[in-house]
């Protein structure tokens, strides 16, 4: 299962670490239902901890623009890796 991000109107900020919350339940997705965007794949190495925070994480949105340009409007986050960081956490 993927957790997607996707941008506002304004594009993603990919000069900073993006915080989003992650709390469950979660539903399945159908990736067909999602709108053509330019997509970009999130590493386990891209999250990062919030400590303030337990129920959210962070993207490191500069690792990932240098990979992958300024371009992308959507991030594809693999849930076992939320999980893994999220563990981290506790």
């Amino acid at each position: 299962m993927k957790l997607v991000v996707q941008a506002d109107r304004g594009g993603f900020d990919w000069s900073q670490t993006l915080y989003i919350p992650v709390a469950g339940p979660f539903e399945p997705l159908d990736p067909y239902e999602l709108p053509e965007l330019t997509s970009a794949s999130v590493l386990i190495s891209d999250l990062v901890r919030r400590e303030r925070e337990p129920g959210e994480i962070g993207i490191n949105m500069p690792a990932i623009a240098e990979r992958h340009g300024l371009d992308p409007e959507q991030l594809w986050i693999e849930m076992d890796d939320v999980e893994e960081v999220m563990k981290l956490m506790w």
